[in-house]
């Protein structure tokens, strides 16, 4: 008896359909084009009117502040300057951080605290950013603080 072997077999390869993929990659492209091209509308620098007997009131900042402490040179081993600075604002002397925090505790009474510091710093570096926030009445202060994920 003899077999017969079909050896023609439909092929078992299978692919991905990129199609669904390639239009979400096109609708995000569209979606950030279009932001981006609407906050750049709303810096365009201009001289804006300045009425006398305005009705119209200061926008109220964010109900927390963070308070950014670092080394200005990381890499030098015998401690460097400290840099402070208010959100992702550029560094500033703690004077200047001092007079930001009075003038925002003013607009928001209710202003929160937090502080980042970079761990090689010395407490008496971060002391300093707690005194001037309590010199500026903020009340509620947290300190950020990496939690080992071991504990």
């Amino acid at each position: 008896m003899r077999y017969v072997y079909n050896h023609h077999r439909e092929s078992e390869s299978f692919g991905i359909n990129l199609t669904p993929m390639v239009d979400v990659i096109f609708l995000l492209t569209i979606f950030f084009m279009l932001v981006s091209r609407f906050s750049s509308a709303e810096q365009i620098p201009m001289d804006l009117p300045k009425p006398e007997d305005s009705q119209a009131e200061v926008a109220k900042i964010p109900e927390r502040v963070v308070v950014n402490c670092r080394l200005a040179d990381p890499s030098d081993p015998r401690g460097s300057a400290v840099l402070y600075s208010v959100g992702p604002n550029r560094p500033e002397r703690l004077e200047v951080v001092a007079d930001r925090l009075g003038l925002m505790k003013q607009q928001s009474p209710g202003l929160q605290a937090v502080i980042r510091a970079d761990r090689r710093l010395q407490y008496t570096d971060v002391r300093r950013v707690m005194r001037v926030i309590a010199q500026n009445k903020i009340e509620m202060l947290n300190v950020v603080a990496h939690v080992s994920e071991e504990e």
